[in-house]
């Protein structure tokens, strides 16, 4: 009588070749590598953004919105710097925000 510590069972992979072949690393050309930068830069920054108005860290939101264009205008610089012209247009990059919030941007004195 066989126990289960006898019997060996074999676990059988199959390669799939087209999965597993190694893909050419592909370059960005230093134009787009700085879009890219700019991209994911207001991605964090909106990111924070979200973070910071969840907590209702004043100071932090206060300092992000105010970061927020620049990294905006470095974006859209970049964008048109591009060599050929993407095909996608980059579109508006307001943020609005509500009226509540937008209060601690500029305090009354």
């Amino acid at each position: 009588m066989e126990t289960l510590t006898d019997i060996r069972v074999t676990i059988c992979c199959y390669l799939c070749m087209p999965l597993t072949a190694i893909a050419p690393t592909r370059y960005l050309s230093p134009e787009r590598e700085l879009t890219a930068e700019a991209i994911r830069l207001l991605v964090q920054v909106d990111e924070a953004l979200f973070e910071a108005r969840a907590d209702w860290h004043e100071d932090r939101f206060r300092r992000l919105m105010r970061l927020r264009p620049r990294a905006v205008k470095r974006l859209r610089r970049r964008w048109e710097k591009l060599d050929p012209k993407p095909v996608q247009v980059l579109g508006s990059l307001r943020r609005r925000y509500h009226a509540n919030i937008a209060g601690y941007l500029n305090p009354v004195s």
